[in-house]
């Protein structure tokens, strides 16, 4: 690897710190609710946070539309994402007494994160070969789950002291937006021959197969902080919530660090056997409720699905995305319009259904989701041994 891969590289490893924000929230969830907006129910204050994930895909299609007509670069716009982020942290101090305040905050998270994060993913994919991308986007996952721990313990402690705490995190992006101004590459979007158009533009339709899989993914993953510090409320605060989001993150570091390993080894199948261990993670989480060595030991476990499931997802979109000309839309589609899609959908769901179903009760809302999981496991399994069957067929 040259000089500037590496440059890039380790300017991708340190956006990589900031580009999971939300972790910073998710700890003061239940403080949001009897503190902040008292009137407002669970269901909405998750889904208020989860708007942010709405936000990210429109932003992503309009910054893909951007960079592929050479109306701006990459670079511009994650310099943008960055600065927004720190400008978010400055609208918390003053815009904080009104349900619309909090809205606002979280859309401004959410446009942020669909500039920056598709973005560079788009820098990954033009710049580094296949069996980079696979090291690199295990690395960036363990990166992203280590900052996450960071993130959600001094998110939740400083939601002890006010409930918009966690939003005042986001000063890191200024910090990092310089980094990123002085080792980012600037250049344009590659124009696409006329005369291939037609052919060069279309994307392989098995792109949306691994998209649909991190959409369900993140509807399941999402449940598991977002009702976090409501289901130990007996037992703990935000500060407590916190350190339960660390666990959550912690698990992504490890498993990072062995992506690129089981990865090469399981192909598709580990995203199977990872879901049985999220599975595996709800169930005891459900049964845990009082017990907070075992609430944390079952975050754990569901974390480790993060650094499989979706840094996989992405290399294999990244050797299906072979041309330049449709790579960013690729990008902007696997790595921020469906999982944005499934963190938005996943309150409007699942705390929606569980709730006409069994009340509030969080137990039951993560035994519901680990039923759902392990039929998404199941299903996986049997598209993958299909595939194989067909492939070596």
């Amino acid at each position: 690897m040259d000089k500037q891969k590496k440059k890039l590289m380790w300017a991708i490893y340190i956006v990589a710190l900031i580009e999971m924000p939300g972790f910073a929230l998710t700890p003061g969830i239940n403080q949001m609710k009897t503190t902040a907006f008292p009137e407002m129910s669970l269901a909405l204050i998750q889904t208020g946070l989860a708007l942010a994930s709405l936000a990210q895909p429109v932003t992503a299609f309009c910054t893909a539309l951007l960079v592929n007509r050479r109306i701006a670069t990459k670079k511009m716009v994650i310099l943008f994402g960055l600065c927004l982020l720190a400008a978010d942290a400055v609208l918390a101090l003053y815009l904080n007494s009104q349900f619309w305040h909090f809205i606002l905050l979280n859309i401004v998270m959410g446009v942020m994160i669909g500039c920056v994060h598709p973005n560079m993913f788009g820098l990954m994919f033009d710049n580094f070969e296949p069996h980079e991308r696979q090291a690199i986007a295990g690395y960036q996952s363990a990166i992203i789950n280590g900052a996450g721990i960071a993130m959600g313990v001094i998110g939740g402690l400083l939601a002890t002291l006010m409930w918009y705490g966690g939003y005042l995190v986001f000063f890191a992006g200024l910090p990092v937006a310089v980094i990123v101004f002085f080792t980012v590459p600037n250049y344009w979007a590659p124009v696409a021959d006329r005369s291939v158009k037609k052919t060069s533009a279309r994307i392989n339709p098995k792109i949306f197969y691994y998209c649909a899989v991190t959409l369900i993914f993140m509807m399941v993953y999402t449940a598991c902080a977002s009702n976090l510090s409501t289901h130990i409320q007996g037992i703990g605060n935000s500060a407590t919530a916190g350190i339960g989001t660390a666990f959550l993150m912690g698990g992504g570091v490890v498993a990072g660090l062995l992506f690129n390993k089981l990865s090469k080894k399981f192909d598709d199948y580990a995203i199977s056997i990872s879901l049985c261990i999220v599975f595996i993670g709800y169930i005891v989480l459900s049964l845990s409720q009082h017990s907070l060595p075992l609430v944390f030991a079952s975050v754990f476990l569901v974390g480790t699905s993060l650094s499989f499931v979706m840094p996989h997802c992405i290399f294999k979109v990244s050797t299906l995305a072979t041309d330049k000309s449709n790579s960013q839309m690729a990008a902007a589609l696997i790595t921020t319009v469906t999982p944005a899609t499934g963190s938005f959908l996943s309150p409007v769901i699942f705390t929606n259904i569980t709730t006409a179903l069994f009340g509030e009760s969080t137990v039951a809302r993560y035994q519901f989701i680990g039923a759902v999981v392990i039929v998404f496991a199941a299903v996986v399994a049997v598209v993958t041994f299909v595939s194989g069957r067909k492939q070596v067929a």
